[in-house]
């Protein structure tokens, strides 16, 4: 199992754009895979250390959109493989590269079991999901043309 979460954290470095990364990177509450080994190309913004709770918050409709749109990915990945499609270009040829990996470690997880919005992370949103083998984190974030543009998946902090 120990080389199979190994694979989780590579998987999930590489399936994120730099500007995604630094963004989780800068909120200082994802360590690990969630920080990405390559140089960042601008400054990630600091957070400030007593942040308005409204700050913290997510619009629901944002939250409802990234729990579908992971659903959906998770789905996909469990089922024929992943939908290109509902992926930025970039991300796509990421993911492409990492399916032969990915998709048979997504599979072993076993049966979803829940999905938990956390908090969000930047512009993206973090979910703690729950399957039968295996309780994971995952960041979702979309680029401006709505499409999925960061998928970054990890085991689950105890």
């Amino acid at each position: 199992m120990k080389t199979a979460l190994k694979t989780l954290a590579l998987a999930a470095v590489l399936l994120a754009p730099a500007p995604v990364l630094a963004q989780a990177a800068a909120a200082g509450s994802v360590p690990n895979s969630f920080d990405a080994p390559a140089a960042q190309t601008t400054p990630a913004p600091q957070r400030p250390a007593q942040a308005p709770a409204q700050a913290q918050a997510a619009a629901p409709a944002d939250v409802a959109k990234a729990e579908a749109a992971l659903r959906g990915v998770i789905v996909a990945m469990q089922g024929t493989g992943p939908d290109y499609s509902v992926f930025t270009e970039n991300l796509a040829a990421q993911i492409r590269q990492q399916a032969d990996q990915v998709t048979p470690l997504i599979k072993s997880f076993g049966a979803l079991r829940s999905v938990e919005h956390v908090r969000p992370e930047g512009q993206a949103q973090l979910f703690r999901v729950t399957f039968d083998n295996q309780a994971t984190e995952w960041v979702i974030g979309f680029g401006d043309d709505g499409k999925i543009a960061a998928l970054l998946f990890r085991p689950a902090e105890a």
